[in-house]
């Protein structure tokens, strides 16, 4: 900056360069960019500390500004074609550097400071957060990773509400192994890990999937109409009947309730309707599900 300007391939530009992209005055020249276009290009530029880079844009092009800024280059320069001027302030801006920082300077400089001042700074608080136990851990249940019990009573609370708010269908599943009570604890264990498996697998990422009790495993369906949840709880119950059939005499059943129901007026409701279907499937004896409309 201050010399004379002299021609040179972009791939010898450097630190300390100055680099005006014209795509007004020479279209053509926007092929030796990279990418073949001035923004882009612009932003391939600045990778990796490189030159102070200026777009030119129309006098009246407001998007160019924000263009500009999106790709981090130094400046735009508005071309005012009515008066053959061009408006170079922001070249001469007071303070303005030819060399941005990198992120790793950033890091170096934040790691710096918070020593100097005795504080921690929000990127060192944030490791910390990594390398202690994260709050999803502390909800999981210990012996299947799902969510525990607590943790899936504030989730039905909170889908509950979402579905009123947004008239949309939500459907719960509650499921019993029917794992018998002599069972030893070695058995018991791999059949909870072959239970949590075929939910995971059988289950979208938006599904709530909780240990609820014991015995019993809450699944949480949003936008899941009574249809699809009959066909996914009973998709899981056979699952869950090849899978526990080498570790114990199982007999898997299902508790499903959709709402919006007319015998379902609150998230009371809802929980017990799903439980007495539960109890019904339980009482047959023969495993599958019972629905709330059944």
């Amino acid at each position: 900056m201050g010399g004379p300007a002299t021609s040179a391939p972009l791939s010898e530009s450097s630190v300390g360069d100055v680099v005006v992209v014209d795509p007004i005055a020479d279209r053509a020249a926007m092929a030796a960019l990279p990418h073949g276009h001035a923004f882009s290009g612009a932003r391939a530029l600045k990778r990796a500390r490189g030159p102070a880079v200026f777009v030119v844009i129309d006098g009246d092009d407001a998007v160019g500004v924000q263009l500009t800024r999106f790709v981090l280059a130094d400046g735009a320069l508005r071309w005012h074609a009515a008066e053959g001027r061009l408006d170079v302030d922001e070249l001469h801006a007071p303070g303005r550097s030819s060399a941005r920082p990198s992120v790793e300077d950033l890091l170096s400089r934040l790691q710096r400071d918070a020593g100097e001042g005795g504080q921690e700074s929000s990127l060192q608080r944030l490791l910390r957060f990594e390398r202690e136990d994260s709050l999803l851990t502390r909800l999981q249940d210990a012996e299947t990773g799902l969510f525990d019990g607590p943790y899936a009573t504030v989730k039905l609370d909170e889908e509950w509400k979402r579905a009123h708010r947004f008239h949309q269908p939500l459907s719960l599943l509650l499921l019993d192994l029917g794992i018998a009570p002599s069972l030893g604890d070695a058995a018991r264990r791999a059949a909870l890990a072959e239970a949590s498996g075929v939910l995971l697998n059988e289950c979208r990422d938006i599904d709530v999937l909780a240990r609820f009790s014991p015995d019993v495993f809450l699944l949480l369906l949003p936008g899941t109409g009574a249809e699809g949840a009959r066909v996914l709880a009973e998709r899981i119950v056979a699952s869950l009947q090849a899978r526990l059939r080498g570790i114990a005499a199982a007999t898997p059943v299902g508790g499903l309730c959709t709402v919006p129901s007319a015998e379902v007026r609150d998230r009371k409701s809802f929980v017990a309707v799903a439980e007495a279907c539960l109890e019904r499937a339980r009482r047959a004896g023969t495993g599958g599900v019972s629905a709330s409309w059944q």
